[in-house]
């Protein structure tokens, strides 16, 4: 994780992963529309223009939520290690893990780039990184969770998916376990996890994977040290974890009703919305079973398997293009411009330096 306050460096490969973001997006749509029988250009914009008002709002407003949550959490954890800042300047950080996590593999950009952003704006490295090892830890803590409540509220969530969407979501809820667990090691329990690592490292070397191993475990131990320092800053705040972890909670709930709220607007039924709520959780974790940018393709079969077990295959469709056009696309859009925005606000005040 980069915490220095030097400009990250890959511009270009940031580039190129946005022109595969776009070139992933438009494969996904084209193939849940030519996927789907009945589908037409024609009857989504008929579908579109039919849906409730009322409901397609609170859509909106549950993808606005989404950004929220996630900088009302940020700056709580920031504000728990003694640096406040300002609800823009966290709703920037936020914007910066949301877009760059949805065009890098496995959101391998998003925490580097809010870390950027708050050096930038005075929090010390040690800070930014704990602050993100926090929000690691309790982001894959919470689908974890939603997942485990809805799947022991509705099974049938779980078991309406066809075979290979139950391997998705198996596949995804085995690493958000894992990562859970990964992350929980490197708060509380670094020499464990160091031995751990250490001893990967041996065996990689063994197996002639990976070389120059001395140079590896100097690195690993010079990169487990800053984290050392970085977490001993946990102690005794288990209120602000309890709190963060809640506000996880809402966050990723915000993200799966966007979904549920446009089912409704619609025309769904509101006794089904809880079960689809259930599935949706589902997809999200199943999300995580490929590291694909934003995982787009995983997620809209995963939408368009479930979906269609509760309604019509031209209805799922419908229903899946337009919640993952929102919750994802346009999300995504909002906090790209957020983004841009931060970027020229910062080249304004270092020429005013």
């Amino acid at each position: 994780m980069k915490t220095s306050t030097d400009k990250p460096k890959g511009g270009g490969k940031r580039f190129l992963w946005s022109l595969l973001f776009l070139l992933i997006a438009f494969l996904s749509v084209y193939a849940v529309g030519s996927q789907s029988k009945g589908f037409s250009p024609k009857h989504f914009l008929e579908y579109i223009d039919n849906n409730n008002p009322w409901w397609l709002l609170a859509a909106v407003l549950a993808m606005l939520a989404y950004i929220g949550f996630d900088a009302i959490m940020v700056g709580t954890l920031l504000r728990g290690f003694g640096y406040p800042k300002s609800q823009p300047k966290c709703v920037s950080y936020a914007a910066a893990d949301l877009y760059f996590s949805a065009i890098t593999p496995s959101a391998t950009g998003g925490q580097p780039m809010e870390a950027y952003f708050m050096t930038k704006d005075g929090v010390p490295g040690v800070i930014s990184t704990v602050v993100m090892l926090t929000y690691l830890l309790l982001y894959t803590l919470s689908i974890v969770i939603i997942g485990l409540v809805c799947l022991l509220v509705f099974p049938s969530s779980f078991t309406a998916f066809g075979t290979v969407g139950r391997i998705f979501i198996a596949v995804g809820a085995v690493i958000q376990l894992s990562l859970a667990v990964f992350y929980a090691l490197l708060l509380w329990k670094k020499k464990l996890l160091l031995r751990l690592c250490d001893f990967g490292l041996r065996l990689l070397s063994k197996l002639h994977i990976i070389h120059n191993l001395e140079a590896r475990e100097d690195k690993l131990r010079e990169t487990m040290e800053q984290y050392s320092q970085a977490t001993e800053l946990l102690k005794g705040k288990r209120t602000l974890l309890v709190k963060t972890l809640l506000l996880n909670l809402a966050h990723r709930s915000s993200q799966i009703l966007v979904t549920v709220f446009c089912f409704l607007a619609g025309g769904g039924s509101l006794s089904c919305a809880p079960k689809l709520f259930a599935m949706q959780s589902n997809v999200v974790i199943g999300a995580y079973c490929i590291p694909i940018p934003g995982s787009m393709g995983v997620t809209d079969f995963l939408m368009l398997d479930g979906f269609s077990h509760l309604m019509s295959e031209q209805q799922a469709a419908n229903l899946e293009l337009l919640a993952r056009g929102l919750s994802f696309y346009i999300c995504i859009l909002l906090c790209g411009i957020i983004v841009l925005i931060k970027y020229a606000l910062m080249r304004i005040r270092k020429k005013h330096l």
